[in-house]
Protein backbone atom coordinates (compact mmCIF):
# COMPACT_ATOMS: atom_id res chain seq x y z
CA UNK A 1 0.00 0.00 0.00
CA UNK A 2 1.31 3.45 -0.82
CA UNK A 3 0.08 7.05 -0.98
CA UNK A 4 0.80 9.28 -3.92
CA UNK A 5 -0.26 12.63 -5.39
CA UNK A 6 -2.33 12.60 -8.58
CA UNK A 7 -1.69 14.63 -11.68
CA UNK A 8 -3.08 13.17 -14.89
CA UNK A 9 -6.67 13.66 -16.12
CA UNK A 10 -7.18 9.89 -16.05
CA UNK A 11 -6.13 9.72 -12.38
CA UNK A 12 -8.52 12.53 -11.47
CA UNK A 13 -11.35 10.77 -13.30
CA UNK A 14 -10.58 7.59 -11.34
CA UNK A 15 -10.63 9.64 -8.11
CA UNK A 16 -14.13 10.89 -8.91
CA UNK A 17 -15.34 7.43 -9.99
CA UNK A 18 -13.99 5.88 -6.76
CA UNK A 19 -17.09 7.10 -4.92
CA UNK A 20 -19.19 4.69 -6.97
CA UNK A 21 -17.33 1.80 -5.34
CA UNK A 22 -17.62 3.30 -1.85
CA UNK A 23 -21.39 3.81 -2.16
CA UNK A 24 -22.27 0.77 -4.28
CA UNK A 25 -25.78 -0.28 -3.27
CA UNK A 26 -26.27 2.71 -0.94
CA UNK A 27 -29.84 3.96 -1.52
CA UNK A 28 -29.23 7.49 -0.14
CA UNK A 29 -26.06 8.62 -1.92
CA UNK A 30 -26.36 11.31 -4.60
CA UNK A 31 -23.46 11.31 -7.11
CA UNK A 32 -21.53 14.54 -7.57
CA UNK A 33 -21.39 16.02 -11.06
CA UNK A 34 -18.23 14.27 -12.36
CA UNK A 35 -17.30 17.04 -14.81
CA UNK A 36 -17.50 19.68 -12.09
CA UNK A 37 -15.53 17.71 -9.51
CA UNK A 38 -12.84 16.68 -11.99
CA UNK A 39 -12.43 20.34 -12.92
CA UNK A 40 -12.09 21.34 -9.25
CA UNK A 41 -9.50 18.63 -8.58
CA UNK A 42 -7.51 19.93 -11.54
CA UNK A 43 -7.35 23.37 -9.89
CA UNK A 44 -10.11 25.03 -11.87
CA UNK A 45 -12.42 25.68 -8.93
CA UNK A 46 -12.08 29.45 -8.81
CA UNK A 47 -9.03 29.47 -6.55
CA UNK A 48 -7.26 32.79 -6.44
CA UNK A 49 -3.61 33.55 -7.22
CA UNK A 50 -1.23 31.68 -4.96
CA UNK A 51 -3.76 29.03 -3.95
CA UNK A 52 -2.80 25.40 -4.39
CA UNK A 53 -4.71 22.13 -4.68
CA UNK A 54 -3.46 18.55 -4.71
CA UNK A 55 -5.41 15.30 -4.89
CA UNK A 56 -4.04 12.13 -3.25
CA UNK A 57 -5.04 8.53 -3.01
CA UNK A 58 -3.89 5.43 -1.16
CA UNK A 59 -3.74 2.35 -3.35
CA UNK A 60 -2.76 -1.27 -3.08
CA UNK A 61 -2.05 -3.38 -6.14
CA UNK A 62 -3.70 -0.82 -8.38
CA UNK A 63 -6.88 -0.65 -6.30
CA UNK A 64 -7.82 2.70 -4.75
CA UNK A 65 -8.55 2.38 -1.01
CA UNK A 66 -9.02 6.03 0.02
CA UNK A 67 -8.72 9.50 -1.50
CA UNK A 68 -8.58 13.11 -0.28
CA UNK A 69 -7.74 16.55 -1.69
CA UNK A 70 -5.54 19.09 0.09
CA UNK A 71 -6.18 22.79 -0.53
CA UNK A 72 -4.25 25.84 0.55
CA UNK A 73 -6.61 28.70 -0.27
CA UNK A 74 -4.71 31.98 -0.30
CA UNK A 75 -7.89 34.09 -0.26
CA UNK A 76 -9.16 32.34 2.87
CA UNK A 77 -5.88 32.66 4.73
CA UNK A 78 -5.40 36.28 3.73
CA UNK A 79 -8.92 37.14 4.94
CA UNK A 80 -8.48 35.49 8.35
CA UNK A 81 -4.78 36.11 8.85
CA UNK A 82 -4.25 32.36 9.20
CA UNK A 83 -2.25 29.59 7.60
CA UNK A 84 -4.99 26.97 7.54
CA UNK A 85 -5.13 24.18 5.00
CA UNK A 86 -8.26 22.26 4.02
CA UNK A 87 -8.88 18.57 3.35
CA UNK A 88 -11.86 17.98 1.09
CA UNK A 89 -13.64 15.35 -1.02
CA UNK A 90 -12.57 12.50 1.25
CA UNK A 91 -13.78 9.02 0.38
CA UNK A 92 -12.64 5.66 1.73
CA UNK A 93 -13.61 2.02 1.77
CA UNK A 94 -14.48 0.43 5.14
CA UNK A 95 -11.82 -1.42 7.11
CA UNK A 96 -8.90 0.52 5.64
CA UNK A 97 -7.57 2.21 8.79
CA UNK A 98 -3.91 1.90 7.83
CA UNK A 99 -4.46 3.28 4.34
CA UNK A 100 -6.55 6.20 5.58
CA UNK A 101 -4.04 7.03 8.31
CA UNK A 102 -1.21 7.14 5.78
CA UNK A 103 -3.31 9.13 3.32
CA UNK A 104 -4.31 11.86 5.78
CA UNK A 105 -0.80 12.02 7.20
CA UNK A 106 0.60 12.52 3.71
CA UNK A 107 -1.96 15.21 2.85
CA UNK A 108 -1.19 17.05 6.11
CA UNK A 109 2.53 16.89 5.39
CA UNK A 110 1.88 18.42 1.97
CA UNK A 111 -0.02 21.30 3.61
CA UNK A 112 2.63 21.79 6.30
CA UNK A 113 5.34 21.95 3.64
CA UNK A 114 3.44 24.91 2.14
CA UNK A 115 3.31 26.89 5.35
CA UNK A 116 0.06 25.66 6.88
CA UNK A 117 0.00 25.15 10.62
CA UNK A 118 -3.37 23.38 10.75
CA UNK A 119 -5.82 21.48 8.57
CA UNK A 120 -9.60 21.82 8.59
CA UNK A 121 -11.47 18.76 7.42
CA UNK A 122 -14.58 18.82 5.22
CA UNK A 123 -15.62 22.48 4.95
CA UNK A 124 -14.56 25.31 2.65
CA UNK A 125 -17.06 27.90 1.37
CA UNK A 126 -18.08 27.29 -2.21
CA UNK A 127 -16.54 23.82 -2.36
CA UNK A 128 -17.79 21.48 0.36
CA UNK A 129 -20.11 21.41 3.35
CA UNK A 130 -19.24 19.38 6.48
CA UNK A 131 -19.69 15.69 7.23
CA UNK A 132 -23.07 14.52 8.49
CA UNK A 133 -23.11 12.79 11.89
CA UNK A 134 -26.69 11.51 11.67
CA UNK A 135 -29.62 11.14 9.25
CA UNK A 136 -27.76 8.31 7.52
CA UNK A 137 -31.02 6.89 6.22
CA UNK A 138 -32.07 10.02 4.35
CA UNK A 139 -31.04 11.59 1.06
CA UNK A 140 -28.81 14.63 1.78
CA UNK A 141 -30.13 18.12 1.07
CA UNK A 142 -28.85 19.86 -2.07
CA UNK A 143 -25.19 20.96 -1.85
CA UNK A 144 -24.67 18.59 1.08
CA UNK A 145 -23.02 15.24 0.42
CA UNK A 146 -23.59 11.82 1.93
CA UNK A 147 -20.92 10.09 3.99
CA UNK A 148 -20.78 6.78 5.89
CA UNK A 149 -20.77 6.84 9.69
CA UNK A 150 -17.35 5.18 9.82
CA UNK A 151 -15.67 8.28 8.34
CA UNK A 152 -15.72 9.99 11.73
CA UNK A 153 -13.59 7.28 13.33
CA UNK A 154 -11.12 7.55 10.47
CA UNK A 155 -10.82 11.30 10.97
CA UNK A 156 -10.40 11.16 14.73
CA UNK A 157 -7.92 8.28 14.54
CA UNK A 158 -5.87 10.57 12.30
CA UNK A 159 -5.54 13.09 15.13
CA UNK A 160 -8.36 15.50 14.24
CA UNK A 161 -10.71 16.96 16.85
CA UNK A 162 -14.16 18.46 16.48
CA UNK A 163 -13.84 22.17 15.72
CA UNK A 164 -17.44 23.22 15.08
CA UNK A 165 -20.90 21.75 14.91
CA UNK A 166 -23.37 22.69 12.20
CA UNK A 167 -27.12 22.11 12.14
CA UNK A 168 -29.90 21.91 9.62
CA UNK A 169 -33.46 22.88 10.49
CA UNK A 170 -36.59 21.63 8.79
CA UNK A 171 -40.16 22.88 8.81
CA UNK A 172 -43.34 21.12 7.76
CA UNK A 173 -45.76 23.68 6.37
CA UNK A 174 -49.20 24.02 7.94
CA UNK A 175 -52.07 26.48 7.46
CA UNK A 176 -51.22 27.94 10.87
CA UNK A 177 -47.59 28.56 9.84
CA UNK A 178 -48.72 30.07 6.54
CA UNK A 179 -50.80 32.56 8.53
CA UNK A 180 -47.83 33.37 10.71
CA UNK A 181 -45.67 33.92 7.62
CA UNK A 182 -48.18 36.39 6.17
CA UNK A 183 -48.12 38.34 9.43
CA UNK A 184 -44.29 38.52 9.28
CA UNK A 185 -44.45 39.94 5.76
CA UNK A 186 -47.17 42.44 6.69
CA UNK A 187 -45.28 43.55 9.80
CA UNK A 188 -42.18 44.36 7.78
CA UNK A 189 -44.31 46.17 5.20
CA UNK A 190 -45.77 48.34 7.91
CA UNK A 191 -42.22 49.29 8.85
CA UNK A 192 -41.47 50.50 5.34
CA UNK A 193 -39.84 47.32 4.04
CA UNK A 194 -40.88 45.98 0.63
CA UNK A 195 -40.01 42.61 -0.87
CA UNK A 196 -39.45 41.73 -4.50
CA UNK A 197 -38.54 38.58 -6.40
CA UNK A 198 -35.25 38.19 -8.19
CA UNK A 199 -35.42 39.62 -11.71
CA UNK A 200 -34.15 36.92 -14.07
CA UNK A 201 -34.09 39.48 -16.86
CA UNK A 202 -31.17 41.25 -15.19
CA UNK A 203 -29.62 38.33 -13.39
CA UNK A 204 -26.04 39.59 -13.60
CA UNK A 205 -26.96 42.78 -11.71
CA UNK A 206 -29.04 40.82 -9.21
CA UNK A 207 -26.08 38.51 -8.61
CA UNK A 208 -23.85 41.49 -7.84
CA UNK A 209 -26.39 42.86 -5.34
CA UNK A 210 -26.75 39.45 -3.70
CA UNK A 211 -22.97 39.05 -3.48
CA UNK A 212 -22.65 42.41 -1.73
CA UNK A 213 -25.23 41.42 0.88
CA UNK A 214 -23.67 37.99 1.36
CA UNK A 215 -20.19 39.40 1.89
CA UNK A 216 -21.38 42.05 4.36
CA UNK A 217 -23.34 39.46 6.32
CA UNK A 218 -20.89 36.56 6.25
CA UNK A 219 -17.50 38.20 5.74
CA UNK A 220 -16.69 37.84 9.44
CA UNK A 221 -18.78 34.70 9.94
CA UNK A 222 -16.83 31.69 11.25
CA UNK A 223 -15.51 29.49 8.46
CA UNK A 224 -16.65 31.86 5.72
CA UNK A 225 -15.07 34.66 3.75
CA UNK A 226 -16.06 37.24 1.12
CA UNK A 227 -16.74 35.50 -2.17
CA UNK A 228 -16.32 36.95 -5.67
CA UNK A 229 -19.30 37.57 -7.92
CA UNK A 230 -18.04 34.73 -10.12
CA UNK A 231 -18.61 32.24 -7.29
CA UNK A 232 -22.14 33.50 -6.65
CA UNK A 233 -22.88 33.35 -10.36
CA UNK A 234 -22.82 29.58 -10.01
CA UNK A 235 -25.89 29.79 -7.76
CA UNK A 236 -27.77 32.17 -10.05
CA UNK A 237 -26.73 32.18 -13.69
CA UNK A 238 -25.39 28.62 -13.46
CA UNK A 239 -28.69 27.30 -12.08
CA UNK A 240 -31.03 29.67 -13.89
CA UNK A 241 -33.08 26.83 -15.43
CA UNK A 242 -33.47 25.03 -12.08
CA UNK A 243 -34.17 27.80 -9.56
CA UNK A 244 -37.38 29.78 -8.95
CA UNK A 245 -37.45 33.59 -9.07
CA UNK A 246 -40.07 33.82 -6.29
CA UNK A 247 -37.82 31.84 -3.94
CA UNK A 248 -34.96 34.36 -4.24
CA UNK A 249 -35.99 37.70 -2.78
CA UNK A 250 -34.61 41.14 -2.05
CA UNK A 251 -35.81 43.45 0.72
CA UNK A 252 -35.78 47.20 0.08
CA UNK A 253 -36.23 50.11 2.49
CA UNK A 254 -35.91 53.81 1.76
CA UNK A 255 -34.86 53.06 -1.79
CA UNK A 256 -31.94 50.91 -0.63
CA UNK A 257 -31.42 47.16 -0.74
CA UNK A 258 -31.68 45.97 2.85
CA UNK A 259 -31.33 42.20 2.58
CA UNK A 260 -31.78 39.09 0.49
CA UNK A 261 -32.68 35.43 0.78
CA UNK A 262 -31.60 32.60 -1.50
CA UNK A 263 -33.86 29.57 -1.55
CA UNK A 264 -34.20 26.88 -4.18
CA UNK A 265 -35.91 23.54 -4.81
CA UNK A 266 -34.09 20.63 -3.21
CA UNK A 267 -32.52 19.47 -6.46
CA UNK A 268 -31.11 16.39 -4.74
CA UNK A 269 -34.62 14.93 -4.76
CA UNK A 270 -34.48 14.88 -8.56
CA UNK A 271 -30.78 14.03 -8.88
CA UNK A 272 -31.15 11.10 -6.49
CA UNK A 273 -33.93 9.60 -8.60
CA UNK A 274 -31.72 9.82 -11.70
CA UNK A 275 -29.41 7.18 -10.14
CA UNK A 276 -26.36 8.69 -11.77
CA UNK A 277 -27.77 8.79 -15.31
CA UNK A 278 -26.28 11.66 -17.35
CA UNK A 279 -28.85 14.47 -17.26
CA UNK A 280 -28.11 15.62 -20.79
CA UNK A 281 -28.94 12.14 -22.09
CA UNK A 282 -32.10 11.73 -20.00
CA UNK A 283 -33.36 15.30 -19.82
CA UNK A 284 -37.13 14.54 -20.10
CA UNK A 285 -36.84 12.17 -17.15
CA UNK A 286 -34.92 14.77 -15.14
CA UNK A 287 -37.56 17.43 -15.90
CA UNK A 288 -40.26 15.05 -14.67
CA UNK A 289 -38.42 14.52 -11.40
CA UNK A 290 -37.89 18.28 -11.06
CA UNK A 291 -41.63 18.81 -11.29
CA UNK A 292 -42.20 16.36 -8.43
CA UNK A 293 -39.97 18.20 -5.91
CA UNK A 294 -41.97 19.35 -2.88
CA UNK A 295 -39.12 20.31 -0.54
CA UNK A 296 -37.36 23.68 -0.59
CA UNK A 297 -34.02 24.77 0.85
CA UNK A 298 -33.16 28.10 2.46
CA UNK A 299 -29.41 28.31 1.92
CA UNK A 300 -28.51 31.98 2.51
CA UNK A 301 -30.26 34.83 4.27
CA UNK A 302 -28.55 38.15 4.93
CA UNK A 303 -29.56 41.61 6.15
CA UNK A 304 -27.36 44.71 6.12
CA UNK A 305 -26.43 45.79 9.63
CA UNK A 306 -28.36 49.08 9.62
CA UNK A 307 -31.61 47.24 8.84
CA UNK A 308 -31.34 44.47 11.42
CA UNK A 309 -33.85 44.25 14.25
CA UNK A 310 -36.76 45.23 11.99
CA UNK A 311 -37.94 41.74 11.08
CA UNK A 312 -36.43 41.90 7.61
CA UNK A 313 -34.90 38.44 7.98
CA UNK A 314 -38.19 36.88 9.02
CA UNK A 315 -40.10 38.64 6.25
CA UNK A 316 -37.68 37.43 3.58
CA UNK A 317 -37.78 33.82 4.74
CA UNK A 318 -41.54 33.91 5.31
CA UNK A 319 -42.27 35.29 1.82
CA UNK A 320 -40.04 32.65 0.22
CA UNK A 321 -41.73 29.91 2.23
CA UNK A 322 -45.14 31.24 1.19
CA UNK A 323 -44.03 30.98 -2.44
CA UNK A 324 -43.13 27.35 -1.81
CA UNK A 325 -46.51 26.69 -0.22
CA UNK A 326 -48.23 28.27 -3.22
CA UNK A 327 -46.37 25.80 -5.44
CA UNK A 328 -47.51 22.84 -3.35
CA UNK A 329 -44.32 22.31 -1.36
CA UNK A 330 -44.82 20.43 1.90
CA UNK A 331 -41.50 21.04 3.71
CA UNK A 332 -38.38 23.17 3.67
CA UNK A 333 -34.90 23.13 5.17
CA UNK A 334 -32.97 26.02 6.73
CA UNK A 335 -29.45 24.75 6.44
CA UNK A 336 -25.74 25.32 7.20
CA UNK A 337 -26.25 27.05 10.55
CA UNK A 338 -23.25 27.05 12.90
CA UNK A 339 -24.16 25.66 16.34
CA UNK A 340 -23.47 28.92 18.16
CA UNK A 341 -25.03 31.24 15.57
CA UNK A 342 -27.99 31.98 17.82
CA UNK A 343 -29.50 34.83 15.77
CA UNK A 344 -29.85 32.49 12.80
CA UNK A 345 -31.06 29.62 14.96
CA UNK A 346 -33.74 31.80 16.55
CA UNK A 347 -34.87 32.91 13.09
CA UNK A 348 -35.33 29.27 12.10
CA UNK A 349 -37.26 28.54 15.28
CA UNK A 350 -39.59 31.54 14.77
CA UNK A 351 -40.36 30.11 11.33
CA UNK A 352 -41.52 26.90 13.00
CA UNK A 353 -38.45 24.85 12.12
CA UNK A 354 -36.63 22.31 14.27
CA UNK A 355 -33.17 20.73 14.05
CA UNK A 356 -33.27 17.51 12.02
CA UNK A 357 -29.65 17.00 10.90
CA UNK A 358 -26.23 17.66 12.39
CA UNK A 359 -22.74 17.98 10.92
CA UNK A 360 -19.17 18.21 12.22
CA UNK A 361 -16.16 20.21 11.07
CA UNK A 362 -12.80 18.79 12.20
CA UNK A 363 -9.36 20.36 12.71
CA UNK A 364 -5.81 19.24 13.34
CA UNK A 365 -3.08 21.57 14.64
CA UNK A 366 0.29 20.64 13.19
CA UNK A 367 2.48 22.62 15.62
CA UNK A 368 0.58 21.41 18.65
CA UNK A 369 0.95 17.80 17.48
CA UNK A 370 4.69 18.37 17.03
Amino acid sequence: MHVRPLSTPEELRRYVAFAEEVYAGNPYWVPTDPHYLTSVLAGNGGFGPGSQIQAFWAEDGGRVLAAVTAVRDEAYNRHWGEETGHLLFFEALPGEDEAVGSLLRGACEWLAARGCDAARFSMLPGLQLPLTIDAYEEVPTVFHTYNPAYYHSYVKNAGFTTEKGVVQYQVRFTPELAGRYREMVERAGGDGVSLRACDFGRLEEETEAFTEIFNETFGAHWGSMPLPVAAMRGLTVGLKDLIVADFILFAEAGGQTAGAVYCLPDLNHALHRMRGKPIEEHFPEFLRHLGEIDHGVLLVIGVKEEYRGRGVNLALAARSYLSMIERGYKTASYTVVIDDNWPSRRTAEKLGARVTRNFNVYRKEFRRQA
